[in-house]
Formats: structure tokens, sequence, C-alpha cells
């Protein structure tokens, strides 16, 4: 398919490599503050939790210390932050959840 050349869908992204972010480079972080911080609802700190879980458990240096088991509580505040997201995309209300 080809589409128009001053088109923003004829435009070929730029790619680069980035440098891959270590645990080296979000540290120190405390598990409870990206659990605060997803637990919040505001969007910069939900996306700095987010951002810094993933690079933490991206290494594995510190991917063992994140386990389910060190921090009981993060799969619950996960599975809320998903929710919360999915009833805001959606514009679901929870409290009609049942019909």
């Amino acid at each position: 398919m080809s589409f128009p050349p001053d088109s923003v869908e004829a435009t070929l992204p730029v790619l680069y490599k980035r440098k891959r972010l270590t645990r080296a480079d979000v540290y120190p972080v405390e598990a409870w503050r990206l659990m605060m911080s997803l637990r919040s609802g505001l969007l910069a700190e939900s996306c700095w939790a987010l951002d810094t879980l993933n690079i933490l458990l991206f290494d594995d240096m510190s991917v063992v210390y994140f386990g389910l088991q060190h921090m009981p509580g993060l799969l619950d505040i996960l599975l809320e932050h998903f929710r919360k997201a999915l009833d805001t995309m959606f514009d679901m209300n929870t409290s009609q959840s049942g019909k």
C-alpha cells in the first residue's frame, strides 16, 4: 500500500539503538516508594513506577529482589492499577460490573 508522499503515514521512523537501562541507572529505589507511586493514581507517579519496575525486572541482578515473596502487595497493586486503567479507557463503572 502506498501513501501520498506528504502524509504522516508515508513518514519513515528514525530508528536508533537506545542504551539498555539497568538497576545502576535508577538506583536507589525503595520498594514501598514504587508501591505507593502506583497506588497514588497520579499519571506521572504511575508512569515512573511502571518504567522503574520494568527496568528493575529486566535486570538479572535485581529481578530476585522484586519477587512476590519480598513484596507481598505488589501483585494486588498492579492489578488494581490495571483495573483502574481499563475502567478509564473503556469508561466502565465498577459498581455496574454485574450488568
